[in-house]
């Protein structure tokens, strides 16, 4: 087999080196200037393609030094976001705005105006921020918003999102926030992009229009949006974790399978019309890009239109396009014009799978291909009706299965990485999906055109594409539920005997025990904790299912997120307080639970869970008779006994409850770590219950700066007497404890501080 030649792939690998040397050992941009000025002049007299190679590195490198260390707004806002400051700026905002809460907004803005210490500062440079306004803000508004200037806040919990790596990979080093409407004025409207107003309004229009006659289907319309336009609605997120562990979750991103199966439908759609095939590239290169911003203009849409204009660009060349080429010089244009896209996941998926499917898909179509063949000796002018139709499924199949196979083969080691998951089933679920995606895309196309006429029309469709998408979701469900059709696997194949996570939830509180054998979670934070740290922690910790689900009290700042989590991780036991509240996040567990068919297993002093070989989960508190007066006075008590180290888990509990466990279990009070979260009204940490742990560690949740009567200091002093080792959550964020053989190795998750304790 001949290999095609593949010019600009060297030229491509080059540019990545570049970036790679420059993002882990930062040279100094005169040397690599220098580097990239002798390969250029050696060019000329040496021949091969090593001193190109050569010099596309050192450009890359130098492009990639200026845009990630040496970027002027970098050192800016370093110096802006020194210390807290009360600023004023005016901007226009670039996105459209996220309603984080209710009446609170998110969008990048780019600044006109800076008002710092009452001097007005003439300086272009994009932010992102988080305001309060009385009225609903829109794309391309002008506002002027007053608030506190400080850099974005970096992940305080393992597997959390890094938003502040994230934002300063596309220039954003700054957050403004402010939190009162008086100070965010409305200045001005229309003051955008008018290509990007006209596709905002189309994606208004289009969401509309696949919605007529679907409603009371929330769910599989909101699936339906999902695939057509990559948007996120919670309709669909029952749904999400399906999608996940069958690896068919792209389905609901916009990358190149979307914008791919959109260039087919034009195609289908022009050709027929008369239009030739120079006149129909003109016209799908323009569309291609206008449905990437009509989705949201997502890196993953507008790489896939690139990479897919590259290769039709070279039929309006007269060239059949070599699709590696194609792939190597969208690489370059990308990189060219973004060298920190390199360092983004969908950078990454989408080329790897791309390349998997450029090198391996061809030879595997092949050989299937000559294996469900008819007698290769045997013209094909002699098949039989049968013998055609063998021979185009062979070729169907052969061709759906090599593309299916490698692309999940490329995607693979990234899924592992990042996702930590292993979807054994994709394959062949892909093989139906894909298909049916295409149908229900194809469809909504339809429906698009009949609205245009007649929302009867659009109806209709939108009826018949329910039925695809209820197939589609069907289809998901039933595959994610086969035995062995995906597991999570650990970020390292040698785990500890034990580790213990206390996550870091401003307010609200949950720690996950990890062993290997067992995952137990002890409260679940509120809804917006577990959807965006706990789960993903779960993740990254290899949990495909939790084995305890256990809810230490019922406010929405600890079980807020329990619903969440039995949905998402179906645990094999339910562990609840005896004592009775009003909480409706708990009522509304203990209901799925009932309706689900699970068993909730109320927790008595005494009770011990098992969490492997090694661990165990021991509850402390409350009793049935045991009164209290709120539902921090109602938090169960437990003690984790790991690898010969005690940690005892005091959740809310305040001082009531203190005294009630010294009297009652002064034996089981001894605990090497101590972690307290924090009661609403009373006092805790008294001087005798400490005595009576005499803990070596001492973990403390975060301040509510809205709640009194913590008597700080005085609570410092107490805890300072102990001689303990404090881990203060407002400093370190969550604190990992690692349990060795003979060994505990505590770490705060921020600071990195670590603090590691012998055996006794």
């Amino acid at each position: 087999m001949t290999l095609p030649r593949l010019p600009l792939a060297g030229v491509a690998l080059a540019a990545v080196a570049g970036i790679l040397l420059a993002e882990y050992t930062a040279p100094p941009a005169p040397a690599l200037l220098a580097l990239t000025i002798t390969a250029l002049l050696l060019a000329p007299w040496r021949h091969g393609t090593l001193p190109l190679w050569l010099a596309t590195a050192g450009l890359f490198a130098l492009a990639h030094v200026w845009q990630w260390n040496d970027r002027p707004a970098r050192a800016w806002s370093a110096a802006l976001a020194a210390q807290p400051r009360h600023i004023e700026v005016t901007g226009i905002l670039l996105d459209e705005p996220e309603e984080i809460r209710t009446g609170a907004w998110r969008a990048r803005m780019r600044v006109e105006t800076w008002t710092v210490e009452q001097k007005n500062i003439d300086l272009r440079g994009t932010i992102v921020a988080r305001w309060s306004a009385a009225q609903a803000p829109r794309y391309g508004d002008r506002w002027t918003i007053s608030g506190a200037i400080v850099p974005p806040s970096p992940p305080r919990n393992p597997g959390q999102f890094d938003a502040a790596t994230w934002w300063a990979r596309q220039g954003v080093f700054l957050e403004l926030r402010n939190r009162d409407p008086q100070e965010a004025h409305l200045a001005g409207r229309d003051q955008g992009s008018p290509v990007k107003v006209a596709a905002l309004a189309a994606r208004a229009w289009i969401l509309r229009t696949l919605g007529l006659g679907l409603d009371g289907a929330n769910e599989v319309q909101a699936v339906i949006a999902g695939i057509t336009l990559g948007a996120r609605e919670d309709g669909a997120d029952a749904f999400l974790p399906a999608f996940r562990q069958t690896g068919t979750l792209h389905l609901f991103a916009v990358s190149g399978l979307h914008v791919g199966m959109f260039g087919l439908l034009l195609w289908l759609t022009l050709r027929p019309l008369g239009l030739s095939r120079r006149q129909a590239i003109l016209v799908i290169i323009p569309l291609l890009f206008f449905y990437s911003l009509v989705t949201g203009a997502k890196p993953s849409s507008l790489r896939a239109a690139t990479m897919i204009s590259i290769a039709l660009g070279g039929f309006l060349l007269d060239r059949a396009p070599a699709p590696g080429n194609s792939l190597a010089a969208a690489a370059l244009v990308l990189l060219g014009l973004d060298t920190n896209q390199l360092f983004q996941p969908g950078f990454q998926l989408s080329f790897c799978v791309v390349a998997s499917i450029i090198l391996l898909a061809p030879p595997l179509d092949a050989r299937l291909a000559a294996r469900w063949r008819p007698d290769p000796f045997l013209p094909r002018k002699l098949y039989t009706l049968f013998q055609r139709g063998q021979a185009k499924a062979g070729r169907f199949t052969a061709a759906a299965l090599a593309v299916s196979a490698t692309s999940w083969l490329g995607s693979l080691p990234l899924t592992i990485g990042l996702f930590h998951l292993v979807p054994v089933l994709a394959i062949p679920v892909n093989m139906v999906a894909v298909p049916l995606a295409f149908c229900v895309l194809g469809t909504a196309m339809l429906s698009l055109l009949g609205g245009t006429f007649s929302t009867l029309i659009a109806t209709a469709f939108n009826q018949t594409n329910s039925v695809l998408t209820a197939a589609l979701i069907a289809l998901v469900q039933w595959a994610a539920a086969l035995p062995g059709a995906w597991f999570h696997m650990p970020p390292a194949l040698l785990q500890p005997p034990a580790r213990l996570t206390v996550f870091d939830l401003s307010t609200g509180g949950a720690q996950l025990l990890r062993t290997r054998q067992a995952a137990i979670l002890i409260d679940a934070g509120t809804t917006y904790d577990f959807r965006a740290i706990i789960e993903p922690a779960l993740r990254a910790s290899g949990v495909g299912r939790l084995d305890a689900l256990v809810l230490t009290h019922g406010d929405a700042e600890h079980a807020g997120g329990a619903l969440e989590a039995w949905t998402a991780q179906r645990p094999r036991r339910f562990l609840d307080s005896v004592l009775r509240d009003r909480s409706p996040a708990r009522r509304g567990l203990q209901a799925a639970v009932r309706d689900g068919g699970g068993a909730k297993f109320l927790a008595l002093p005494g009770d011990r869970l098992r969490a492997g070989r090694t661990a165990s989960v021991t509850i402390l508190s409350p009793a049935a008779a045991q009164k209290s007066r709120t539902a921090d006075d109602q938090s169960i008590v437990t003690r984790l006994d790991t690898s010969g180290f005690r940690t005892l888990l005091m959740a809310d509990a305040g001082v009531a409850t203190e005294e009630h466990l010294r009297l009652h279990a002064p034996g089981e009070l001894r605990a090497d770590l101590l972690v307290f979260g924090r009661h609403g009204h009373d006092l805790f940490a008294s001087a005798e219950f400490l005595a009576a742990v005499q803990p070596r560690v001492i973990v403390l949740a975060a301040a509510d700066p809205f709640r009194a009567g913590h008597d700080e200091p005085a609570l410092r002093q107490r805890l300072e007497a102990t001689g303990a080792a404090i881990f203060d959550q407002d400093e370190c964020g969550a604190v990992v404890v690692t349990f060795h053989r003979d060994q505990a190795e505590v770490q705060g998750f921020l600071d990195q501080r670590t603090v590691t304790l012998a055996a006794e």
